[in-house]
């Protein structure tokens, strides 16, 4: 035990009894005190708030508790763990900058966390993000580093998340993240560039068309397409697509796999399918090399028109993490088309 946690008092998170962001940042700042090298890490849960929107806030709080947990078995004795925000953490590793030993044990913390199985948010897989800073390369402050723990994490962030980014001054220095209400400004505009590309004219193929384009290049989506009971309808093909064979899939594999509260399927890593006994969907997404997909359901009051679908075909060894932004942006997509069809009196095939 460090002899700053013998002097001083330190504070518990009462959840997850990791000590609290505070003491984290006061023990970082005792290190620098003694010229004692450390790496500084800011650990984010990916998806916490789609977790916590669809299984409840108790459920939610049991998935930090166990990720916490988890945590804390890998690293043992190497590191000082602590909570800060909601879904936030942090680990000081004192004596431990060595950029190989830093990958190895980042790596096993993501493999171990995606390996994680809780029946209470059935087959979600469960994802972090990492940034790292290192005392004294990086910074000289407890403010400073935990700014460039904060870039690097960022930066994972937008590669797409599940992945861990270990600060380098030259590749993150201008890197700067985005505020709450940036953010949230953010998510403003794109929702409005929905209703503004669906409702522009009384043609609505062709705003389905400008929006798919919109969506294929602003989030870098390799299929995009609406499908029917029985087939294709529309579709975007990204030109980067590493295939462009994609097909129907049938609604009944989809909808024995949705969400029924939010009427959203999405599969980060078409792997977890095979774990879940999902074989059929496993097989008819590999044959299209499809590694992560996102269904949203087209409907509007008991009426189901059909399903928007998004498509990525990464390697094997990648997935794409679908960030909640994201999946929120298709499903006010789906619902604004289902609501115009509805009051239009058209159908989909008719377009």
């Amino acid at each position: 035990m460090d002899s700053f946690f013998i002097e001083n008092e330190v504070k518990i998170d009462l959840l997850t009894k990791a000590y609290t962001k505070e003491s984290i940042l006061a023990y970082a700042s005792f290190l620098i005190e003694k010229e004692q090298p450390f790496t500084f890490v800011m650990l984010n849960l990916d998806n916490f708030t789609y977790i916590k929107d669809t299984f409840g806030s108790d459920i939610a709080h049991k998935v930090l508790n166990d990720v916490s947990g988890e945590i804390r078995d890998i690293i043992e004795e190497q590191g000082v763990f602590g909570r800060g925000g909601e879904d936030e953490f942090y680990i000081i590793f004192k004596g431990l900058t060595e950029y190989d030993s830093l990958w190895s044990v980042c790596h096993t913390i993501l493999v171990k966390i995606n390996e994680l199985q809780l029946p209470e948010i059935a087959e979600q897989t469960l994802t972090l993000t990492i940034g790292l800073s290192r005392y004294p390369d990086n910074a000289e402050t407890t403010e400073d580093l935990q700014t460039c723990a904060e870039k690097a994490l960022y930066r994972g962030k937008t590669k797409g998340r599940n992945c861990f980014v270990i600060y380098i001054p030259e590749k993150h220095a201008n890197i700067i993240p985005k505020d709450e209400k940036q953010r949230a400004l953010g998510a403003m505009s794109l929702h409005s560039n929905v209703f503004r590309f669906l409702t522009a004219n009384d043609d609505l193929r062709m705003g389905i068309i400008t929006l798919f384009n919109f969506i294929s290049s602003y989030f870098e989506v390799d299929h995009l397409c609406i499908q029917t009971e029985k087939k294709i309808c529309m579709q975007k093909i990204h030109p980067l697509s590493k295939t462009k064979d994609f097909r129907y899939i049938r609604h009944d594999l989809i909808r024995s796999n949705m969400n029924k509260l939010t009427e959203v399927l999405y599969i980060s890593d078409i792997k977890n399918l095979i774990r879940a006994h999902h074989d059929e969907l496993y097989r008819v997404l590999a044959e299209q090399g499809i590694s992560s997909t996102c269904f949203c359901e087209i409907s509007y009051r008991n009426e189901v028109y059909g399903m928007l679908r998004a498509d990525m075909t990464c390697s094997e060894n990648e997935t794409r993490m679908w960030r909640y932004s994201e999946m929120d942006l298709l499903l006010t997509a789906a619902k604004t088309i289902a609501l115009i069809l509805h009051y239009t009196g058209k159908k989909i095939d008719n377009l």
